[in-house]
């Protein structure tokens, strides 16, 4: 069983400092495999806040894999913006598409974020192809995970996905054989499937640690892969309380695409 934990919006200089120690102490607790975080890791991109979210991603348990997010890149300083969209995110951070390799799991990231319109992403032709071609050299019944900021497919509560065609970037997973995607944006967590991707299963996480709450609660979730299933479990903090188990659901996937075999 391979395990990740999945982390999102993390937002440093917009951090409730008391659950920073809590989740670092958890995380490591819940022994992953690896460690994701889909994006946003700071408010504003300043160098203090990439430096506090370095910090922070030494921190974490497993390998570490993060992406940017619309706030990775200056919002107001449209020069650098336009000219250097990542430019300290890559001094800080380092490359925006990583991959990490794990027993059972093949983890590749994209970069979503769009400096042209700063809040809504895209998905790139090079990142379409990177994913093709990390994914072609994938092992025989690896699963296939990819990780990026926006999902092309609508948030919990409706709101069409903050994405550039997201048909387009479906179309693209599906082509790369994506079993899974992991992301955050919406700060609401979710699960989803499409239609036009029925071998795609999305899993959306909130604000791990992050003051900017949408739900009322921080969360995160540990994700435990196994030949064609998933289990995923919600970990919640209601606001200023301690996170805690919240719901596990189960996925298998058939040859209709990915099912729902339990849910709380």
């Amino acid at each position: 069983m391979t395990r990740i934990l999945h982390l999102s919006d993390i937002h440093f200089g917009a951090v409730d400092e008391r659950l920073v120690d809590p989740i670092i102490a958890l995380a490591h607790d819940l022994r992953p495999d690896a460690t994701v975080v889909s994006g946003d890791l700071t408010q504003r991109a300043r160098p203090d806040q990439f430096v506090a979210a370095r910090d922070f991603l030494d921190r974490l348990p497993g390998a570490v894999l993060a992406v940017p997010g619309n706030h990775d890149m200056p919002l107001w300083n449209l020069p650098l913006r336009l000219a250097a969209p990542l430019a300290r995110y890559r001094r800080f951070i380092g490359t925006t598409e990583p991959h990490v390799n794990l027993p059972g799991a093949v983890i590749q990231g994209i970069d979503s974020a769009n400096p042209l319109v700063w809040k809504a992403g895209r998905m790139r032709d090079a990142s379409g192809e990177r994913l093709n071609a990390v994914f072609a050299d994938a092992p025989v019944g690896a699963m296939r995970v990819a990780v990026m900021h926006h999902a092309p497919v609508p948030a919990a509560d409706g709101t069409p996905a903050d994405l550039a065609d997201p048909t387009r970037a479906l179309a693209m997973l599906s082509r790369a054989g994506t079993d899974l995607v992991l992301s955050g944006h919406t700060h609401m967590p979710h699960a989803a499937f499409a239609e036009t991707a029925a071998g795609i299963l999305f899993l959306q996480v909130g604000t791990a640690i992050s003051t900017r709450l949408k739900t009322g609660a921080n969360d995160f979730a540990l994700i435990e892969l196994g030949p064609n299933s998933v289990a995923h479990q919600a970990w919640v903090a209601p606001r200023g309380g301690a996170f805690a188990l919240s719901a596990t659901t189960r996925f298998v996937k058939t040859g209709r695409g990915w099912e729902i075999v339990s849910a709380p």
